[in-house]
């Protein structure tokens, strides 16, 4: 019986010109062997299954090819075919994670004093090169600063933050990127083709986007996809399953049922989709997906993602686009903590139940007018032997109670904003859209403009918090009453700097804080 090989494997690269992205990265080794200035000393930093491991075998092979050093190994001669079945004695691939310690590194420097049993050069590649201790770090310090002109060492990571800048600083950097969607695309094609396999386009898709742009990772899927594939093309529904992924239908409807403020409806379609087996941190990706998406045609941000066709997006139209940001963040916030936590349902419906608190729908401006203007000026009752009295001796012009004055408050609003920032800074950051417009009978009116209406529910909300700082700082106690006015001077969302963030955050610019 024939060995089957994963395909991984099996189609892992033997040239630079098979690699699949990391063009830079492989032009800037190619010159680096013709122009003969090789480094001594390699870092190739990035995330998993993009190919570090993969151009550090090739590159080996091009440095000690018999007919080389090469810009292309031939695979053919003695020192190429070491290498590929991992026999050779002079190049040694070495686990960081199961060799971290002092000794292995001493024994390393031992060897390395030893030169090449019978290739051009001793080549040393050690994989997650962070898991080193320090010590092991500090004893391999030494043979980086003055390496023996035959010795070549490979650093491959993920996580170069945890390299001491004193390894880093005396390695030639390589940053390896994810691989585009269109580069993964045309290799799970040939890979396919080399198979007798076909995929159909959503199938495709779905498998390329749960890589996160490690092939590695989408070739051990396809593996899985093949196996439980009943005829020779690959279908959504194979493919789904493998991946443990929930139909987008689901997922929509579960972002309906919080974004309509029904958390019982919510937690229980969450239990249903996963009771199906799908995979929780799949779901939060597809959540995530979706609002994005939401978040883009409501910035005007346009796309040729059919997904967005297939959107009911008018559920979403009242919600501000500042609450659905903080959605996202919340729901990214939360996939990663599922990485290291255990009870992955447990924080899944902890996020449901903030996502119905994010996601209110605001309340209408004429039921905040009507609601707030009834219960801003507190009825004081009168006795009822004054009441003759009252109206006989009331003046036309009845003496007003000694209040402070708009501008007075005004003058002293940022020490208020501080004192409420110290209990609660969203509030602050809410309140900040308004500004106090009328003292009158113990009671402050506050306006905010018609385009922040969630800004002026979240003060409320939180008006006890509001009221305290106030009688802190004016020494009086106030009641607030908060109202939105279409005369407002507030400059709308749509011609605020926010919209340029939001497109440089889902373009790979600066991340956008949260705006409440």
């Amino acid at each position: 019986m024939e060995k089957y090989q994963v395909l991984a494997r099996k189609y892992r690269p033997q040239t630079f010109s098979e690699i699949a992205g990391q063009k830079t990265i492989v032009k800037k080794l190619q010159q680096a062997i013709t122009s003969t200035r090789i480094p001594h000393a390699f870092l190739f930093a990035g995330p998993r299954g993009v190919g570090k491991t993969t151009i550090a075998r090739i590159f080996a092979k091009a440095l000690n090819c018999a007919n080389g050093p090469a810009s292309e190994p031939c695979n053919r001669c003695v020192f190429c075919t070491e290498i590929m079945q991992g026999t050779s004695m002079d190049f040694l691939e070495i686990d960081g994670a199961s060799n971290r310690g002092i000794e292995e590194i001493r024994s390393l420097r031992e060897s390395a004093s030893l030169r090449p049993a019978k290739a051009r050069f001793k080549i040393y590649l050690i994989d997650e090169v962070h898991m080193l201790t320090n010590e092991a770090f500090n004893a391999l310090l030494k043979t980086l600063e003055e390496p023996p002109e035959y010795v070549k060492f490979i650093f491959a990571t993920t996580s170069p933050e945890k390299i001491p800048e004193t390894i880093i600083s005396r390695c030639q950097h390589y940053d390896f990127k994810p691989l585009k969607y269109e580069e993964i695309e045309e290799m799970i094609k040939k890979v396919l083709d080399s198979e007798g396999y076909s995929i159909e386009p959503d199938a495709m898709k779905k498998l390329i986007e749960s890589g996160a742009g490690s092939l590695r990772d989408i070739l051990g899927y396809l593996d899985q996809i093949i196996i439980l594939s009943d005829g020779k093309n690959i279908s959504i529904d194979i493919t789904q399953e493998v991946l443990g992924l929930p139909s987008g239908e689901s997922v929509w409807n579960l972002l309906k049922t919080i974004a309509g403020a029904d958390t019982k409806a919510s937690i229980l379609l969450l239990h249903k989709i996963v009771s199906e087996g799908k995979d929780i941190t799949n779901i939060l990706g597809i959540m995530g997906r979706k609002i994005q998406l939401i978040i883009w045609d409501k910035c005007g941000i346009h796309t040729l993602d059919e997904e967005i066709d297939n959107l009911n997006i008018e559920f979403f139209r009242d919600i501000p686009v500042e609450k659905l940001i903080h959605a996202l963040e919340v729901i990214m916030q939360t996939k990663e903590k599922i990485r290291f936590e255990p009870l992955e349902l447990i924080l899944a419906e902890l996020l449901c139940f903030k996502l119905v608190e994010i996601l209110k729908l605001p309340v209408k401006q004429e039921n905040i007018l009507v609601a707030e203007t009834k219960k801003s000026v507190p009825q004081v009752p009168k006795k009822p032997e004054d009441e003759k009295t009252n109206i006989i001796s009331q003046p036309d012009n009845p003496p007003q109670i000694l209040e402070k004055s708009v501008e007075e408050i005004s003058q002293k609003w940022e020490m208020v904003l501080s004192e409420i920032r110290k209990k609660k800074p969203t509030v602050q950051a809410a309140l900040r859209e308004g500004r106090p417009a009328k003292c009158e009978n113990g009671c402050i009116d506050i306006l905010f403009g018609e385009n922040y209406s969630f800004h002026c529910n979240r003060v409320m909300e939180n008006r006890i918090i509001v009221e305290k700082a106030l009688e802190k700082v004016l020494g009086k106690h106030y009641t607030i009453n908060c109202l939105i006015s279409s005369t407002e001077n507030k400059t709308p969302l749509k011609e605020r700097s926010e919209v340029k963030e939001i497109i440089d955050f889902f373009g790979g610019g600066e991340t956008i804080e949260e705006n409440k």
